[in-house]
């Protein structure tokens, strides 16, 4: 059965206060609020949509972070994924964020940003599944789990190349969502200005020390012992061909 999902018409003052709590989370600012609000009309969006996995106070969100919160948005032909800068966040705004993000964009990682200012990101909202689900299911297709992992490692080997460090990928649960394709997202911690470590992050993770390796090691028949080495060879020269060897080392060709 589909649940009733709550909107929020920003041009209506019917539903202040719970606009008041997202947009000024964690405390109300009313000045702040009327230049939020203002900054959102600015940006086309016309309603907020309460649905999602986390909860802020009774409220269904997508997501919530340290610096952020990400809610569904809908303006007059689209919707999207919106994130509202939190207002005890160390960052001033979320420009470097946007910069790196459309930066990935351009080589084809990470959700698509859709318009943003210095509190709002309007980007692409990514519905899925995380890789766990497929390889935790009943019947295992393996040629697909192969085909999801190789995509998100290519991806991750992009990253690397390219100079920008994820900064999250130790923990794949939440910055990895399956649709269509392999999405990396979450770029709130991104940096161009330290040692990028996503392939090496990723790898670990998904092979030798999260909590579905072990699947992934027997899935695959790897030779872990040869792929601690070959990780160790790659951090030091992050080139196409360790890349390659990798993957041949996780069986992903």
């Amino acid at each position: 059965m589909e649940l009733n999902h709550t909107y929020l018409d920003i041009n209506k003052r019917t539903n202040n206060e719970i606009l008041q709590y997202l947009l000024c989370y964690p405390k109300y600012d009313n000045n702040l609020f009327k230049l939020r609000l203002h900054e959102l009309k600015q940006l086309g969006i016309q309603r907020l949509e309460l649905v999602g996995p986390t909860l802020l106070n009774g409220n269904a969100i997508l997501g919530k972070g340290t610096r952020g919160i990400v809610i569904k948005a809908h303006s007059k032909n689209f919707y999207c994924a919106l994130k509202i800068r939190r207002l005890d966040s160390p960052r001033i705004n979320l420009l470097n964020e946007v910069k790196i993000q459309s930066y990935v964009n351009s080589f084809g990682v990470g959700p698509k940003i859709i318009n943003y200012s210095d509190n709002f990101i309007m980007m692409e909202l990514i519905n899925g599944k995380v890789l766990s689900d497929f390889y935790l299911m009943p019947s295992i297709n393996t040629e697909i789990i192969r085909c999801m992992i190789k995509s998100l490692l290519n991806q991750c080997y992009k990253l690397d190349l390219y100079g920008v460090d994820h900064g999250e990928l130790s923990d794949l649960r939440k910055h990895v969502i399956i649709n269509q394709r392999v999405n990396i997202i979450d770029f709130d911690s991104s940096s161009t200005n330290r040692k990028t470590s996503n392939l090496t992050s990723s790898v670990q993770y998904l092979f030798i020390g999260g909590p579905h390796s072990k699947t992934l090691q027997t899935l695959f028949d790897i030779d872990i012992d040869d792929v601690i080495l070959l990780l160790r060879q790659y951090k030091l020269n992050k080139n196409y061909l360790n890349f390659s060897h990798l993957l041949n080392l996780l069986n992903m060709n």
